[in-house]
């Protein structure tokens, strides 16, 4: 079942334990993705994601880095 990735780039520092709790992991390798923390998430969880990390995380408006996810993507070296 597809999903999104939605990348929390350049989050402020102190808000690293939150995104943790939540489920988000850090990207920390070379791999061509964003050295930043993501988390995948169905399509209905999609903009309630999107709205606690404006509100809660970046707390203004900013364009989030959201791909999404297929099978094909998930299980290639491409995501």
């Amino acid at each position: 079942m597809p999903s999104w990735r939605i990348w929390a780039e350049n989050s402020p520092f102190e808000f690293k334990d939150v995104l943790k709790a939540r489920g988000y992991r850090w990207n920390g390798e070379g791999n061509g993705a964003p050295r930043a923390w993501y988390v995948d998430v169905a399509d209905a969880e999609r903009e309630a994601e999107l709205t606690f990390l404006k509100s809660e995380i970046y707390r203004g408006e900013i364009d989030l880095l959201v791909r999404r996810v297929t099978a094909y993507d998930r299980f290639s070296e491409r995501c």
